[in-house]
C-alpha cells in the first residue's frame, strides 16, 4: 500500500471512531435529559414513594380536614388554627422554617394538661390513697394510715397540703418498694383501668384523658414529632399511664424513683454486683430528683439534649418549660381549666393565666370556648363528695 493510502485507511478510521463516540454521548446526554425531565433526583424512591424527609406536593398542598383531625374541638378555635399553622410551617419543605423531623420534639406534661387533674388531685396521689386505703392486698403501717385519711379528707373538697405533698413521692416508694417495675406497671393499670374517677361519673381514672388533647398528640405524631412526657408525678406512674398513647417508657421524663436488684439490700450501687438471677425492683428514695418548674427545663437539657419545637403544660410547674420552648422560636401552649360545669375549672387562676399567656406570649388552650367535649360522650361532672358533705352540714 501506498504512502497516499495509507494515510486515506488512517483518516477514514479516525473518522469512524469519532461517529460512534459521538453517537453514544448523544445517547447518553439525551438519557441524562428524560431522567432529569421525568424523575427530579432523589424526588421518590423505585416505588413512587417520596425519598426520607421529602413530602410530594399534594401532601404538602392539601387542605388539612380540621373536622376528622379534631373531631373534639370547636372547629372555630383560633388557638388550634395557631396551632396547625405553626406545625404546617415547620414541616413545609419550602418554608424558611422549616425543622427536620430530628428536630421536632414536643414536651407535655401530664396532669391538667393531657389528664384530669381535679379528681379531686393529681393521679400519683388518688393511687396511693387507693394502695393505702382501698387496697385489700396490702397493709400500710397506722402511721400511715391515718396520714392517708387526712389527705383523702383534704382531697375529696378538692383541696392539697404541702406539707402532705412534701413526703408523696417517698411515701410511694415505701408503699410498692420491692416490686419489679412491670409489676408496679401492672399495678397502675389496673388501677387506672377499674377504679373510677371522684368527682364524675361515666369513667375511670384511665379514661380521664382529655380527647382534644389526644387529637393533638395523634396529629403531631402523624408529622413526624418526637413526643415526650415531662410531669413531676413519679416516673413509673407515668411509664404506665401514658403506655396507651403510643409513647414509650424511654420517653418518660419525671421524678426520679429509686431502684435496686433484688439481693443488693443496703449496698452503694456502685460496691454491688447483682447475679443473673436477680432483678431490677423498686427500692426506697436514695436521690430524689423532683421535675417541676426549672427541674422540668434542665431535666429536657439532660435527658433530651435539645430544646423542644412544642411545650404544653397547665400550670405554674410547667411555665419555665414553655418559656424554653418560645425562647428558640418555639411555641408554648398553655392549657386553661376555665370551665366550671364540665371540669372543676377555676376562674380567678384562669384570669391570672391569660394575663401571663399575653404577657409570655403563649397560646391558651381554653377547656371552655375551645373543646366541644373534654372527656368525650357519656361524662358527667358529679360532685366531690367533701363539698357535698360541707354543703348538708351548712343546710343544716
Amino acid at each position: 500500500m501506498s504512502d497516499t493510502e495509507s494515510a486515506s485507511s488512517s483518516q477514514a478510521k479516525r473518522d469512524t471512531y469519532s461517529l460512534i463516540l459521538a453517537f453514544a454521548l448523544g445517547v447518553a446526554l439525551a438519557a441524562l435529559f428524560f431522567a432529569l425531565w421525568l424523575k427530579p433526583l432523589g424526588s421518590a424512591q423505585p416505588n413512587g414513594t417520596p425519598a426520607q424527609g421529602q413530602t410530594t406536593a399534594t401532601e404538602q398542598n392539601a387542605p388539612l380536614d380540621i373536622a376528622a383531625t379534631f373531631p373534639s374541638w370547636n372547629p372555630n378555635s383560633t388557638s388550634l388554627a395557631e396551632l396547625v399553622a405553626f406545625v404546617e410551617d415547620v414541616t413545609d419543605p419550602a418554608s424558611p422554617n422549616y425543622q427536620e423531623p430530628a428536630a421536632r420534639i414536643a414536651t407535655f406534661d401530664m396532669d391538667g394538661t393531657i389528664i384530669c387533674e381535679k379528681a379531686p388531685v393529681y393521679l400519683d396521689h388518688m393511687l396511693l390513697i387507693h394502695r393505702v386505703l382501698d387496697d385489700p392486698t396490702h397493709t400500710a403501717d397506722e402511721e400511715t394510715v391515718l396520714l392517708m385519711k387526712e389527705v383523702r379528707d383534704l382531697a375529696m373538697r378538692g383541696e392539697r397540703s404541702k406539707d402532705h405533698e412534701a413526703g408523696k413521692a417517698r411515701a410511694i416508694a415505701h408503699e410498692f418498694a420491692g416490686m419489679t417495675p412491670d409489676e408496679f406497671r401492672a399495678y397502675v393499670r389496673d388501677f387506672l383501668d377499674t377504679v373510677p374517677v371522684v368527682g364524675f361519673d361515666g369513667m375511670t381514672y384511665g379514661q380521664s384523658l382529655y380527647q382534644p388533647m389526644l387529637e393533638v398528640i395523634s396529629y403531631l405524631q402523624a408529622n413526624d414529632f418526637d413526643v415526650w412526657m415531662v410531669s413531676a408525678c413519679e416516673r413509673e406512674v407515668v411509664r404506665a399511664a401514658v403506655t396507651p398513647l403510643g409513647i414509650t417508657p424511654d420517653h418518660v421524663i419525671s421524678t426520679d424513683v429509686a431502684y435496686a436488684t433484688t439481693n443488693q439490700g443496703d449496698a452503694v450501687a456502685d460496691d454491688y454486683t447483682m447475679e443473673q438471677d436477680e432483678q431490677v425492683i423498686l427500692s426506697e428514695p436514695l436521690d430524689e430528683v423532683e421535675c417541676g418548674k426549672n427541674g422540668k427545663v434542665l431535666a429536657i437539657a439532660r435527658e433530651i439534649g435539645s430544646r423542644p419545637l412544642l411545650s404544653f403544660g397547665n400550670s405554674s410547674g410547667d411555665y419555665a418549660m414553655l418559656n424554653y420552648a418560645e425562647a428558640s422560636g418555639g411555641m408554648g401552649v398553655l392549657v386553661v381549666a376555665d370551665d366550671l360545669e364540665r371540669e372543676y375549672g377555676d376562674a380567678e387562676k384562669s384570669a391570672e393565666q391569660y394575663d401571663l399567656v399575653t404577657k409570655e406570649s403563649w397560646t391558651a388552650f381554653s377547656m371552655r370556648d375551645d373543646w366541644a367535649t373534654i372527656y368525650g360522650e357519656g361524662v358527667t361532672r358529679t360532685e366531690l363528695p367533701g363539698l357535698a358533705e360541707e354543703e348538708l352540714a351548712e343546710a343544716a
